[in-house]
Order: C-alpha cells, then structure tokens, then sequence
C-alpha cells in the first residue's frame, strides 16, 4: 500500500476546554465526540450536536457506551483512549489529534501517543498513521486564553455531576474555574467570596476528594517540566481572585 503523505486530520473531542481549544488552534478540522457511556454524557453529546449543527466537518457521535463500566471513581475510564484512536483511524483519519495538556492519566502520555502511533503503522503499513498531542506543552488556561470566549461559553462542558448546568464543585469544575481566572476569563461557575489560597486551590479536588496529593506527584517525569509553569497560574489565579 502506497503511503500517502497528506495527513487527514481529526480531532478526539470531549467538549471540555482542553479538546475545543485544540480543535480551535488547528483551524477547526474534522472531528469525532465518542459517548463512552458516562453521567456526564448528556450534556457534552447536547453539545456536540449543537456544535456539529454549525460545522459539518463533525462526525456522527459514535456509541462506545460499553465502555462506562470501566469507569472509575476518579472518572478515569482506563482503554477509552485507546479505543477512540484506534476507531478514529478506522474511520479514514491519520492524524488522530488528542487534546490532553500534560496529565497524571497513562492514557495521556507522550509514551502513550507514540506506542499508538507504531501499533497502528505496524498493523497497517503505509498508511501514515500519527497519534499526537500538538499543545500538550499548553496549560488549561493557556488554550483559554487562546480561544474566543464566545465558543467555549456556548459550547464547552466540564462537569463529573452530568447536571445540564455545571456543578461549581466537583473537581473538573474547579480546574475550570483556576484556569478561568488564570486567563483573565471569568469563571463558568459562581465562585464562594472569601476564599483563602489553600481554599481556592482545593476547588480542584472536589468536595469529595480529601486527598492532598499532588497532581504533580502522579504526572510522568517528563511531564514535570511544565509544573513550574503551572505554578505561576496558579498565582495569577490568586491574583485574579483577590481582586473580584
């Protein structure tokens, strides 16, 4: 099979900020929204079939809701990644686009986007196959900042709860929050006054989820060299927030 060199792109889109300020940034390619069967599903596939009304680049919503028994309860659905690629592919794309920013998931490693990318060439090759994260150096806010708010407003969805409007509490919320103020962006959700620096920082856990861990002590070694950057959001988020 000869190889064809032009790439056929498509973005994996989960309707959080992360996967609609990638698809954004690459001049808004095709793209593809898997329902993996979750609570939170039917707001993001309302979403989905809303955004996909205005770009018929967008594919059908492919069913994958076999798939949310996996999941865990940190919302994590171990294999999803690797089954959306691989059936992306399936679908007559290439350039299979992740959106995830540097992460504690395995799924969403440099390790992960490269073992992918030769499986997929050794079971076919020549056809050019490329799993890849383009902004996976970008923090959260970064991608906010780069997007017209307009489109993550009326579009993107960040909660673990499904409700229709999100949560302000669970820990998807409270990353979306951080990296809200951090991009000078006002926050999805209300944000509680009065708030200390150690307070504001636990919106990114939850209020389920007692645990002081890092995110940093679960991330790769090579994903580390971004925490500092991290860290100096975060700040910009205090700043943010000392002064609303």
């Amino acid at each position: 099979m000869a190889r064809d060199p032009r790439p056929n792109t498509v973005v994996l889109l989960s309707m959080g900020y992360d996967s609609l300020s990638t698809w954004h940034q690459l001049g808004r390619p095709a793209a593809v929204y898997f329902d993996v069967g979750s609570q939170y599903t039917p707001p993001e596939k309302a979403r989905y079939e809303k955004l996909r009304a205005s770009f018929p680049q967008l594919l059908p919503v492919q069913d994958l809701r076999w798939l949310g028994n996996k999941e865990q309860s940190d919302s994590w659905v171990p294999l999803r990644n690797l089954v959306m690629t691989v059936q992306a592919a399936a679908l007559g794309f290439n350039d299979v686009v992740m959106s995830a920013p540097a992460d504690w998931a395995t799924d969403k490693r440099l390790m992960f986007t490269l073992s992918t990318t030769l499986a997929m060439r050794a079971a076919q090759p020549g056809a050019g196959y490329r799993v890849r994260r383009p902004f996976s150096h970008w923090t959260k806010a970064r991608l906010i900042a780069a997007t017209p708010p307009e489109l993550l407003e009326e579009f993107a969805y960040s909660c673990y709860e499904g409700a229709d409007a999100p949560c302000g509490r669970c820990p998807a919320c409270g990353r979306a929050i951080i990296a809200h103020l951090a991009a000078g962006r006002e926050p999805p959700t209300a944000l509680p006054p009065g708030l200390s620096l150690r307070e504001l920082m636990d919106l990114r856990r939850g209020e389920s989820n007692g645990s002081r861990l890092s995110e940093a002590a679960r991330m790769h070694p090579g994903e580390l060299l971004y925490v500092p950057l991290r860290g100096w959001e975060l700040l910009r988020a205090w700043n943010a927030y000392r002064k609303r």
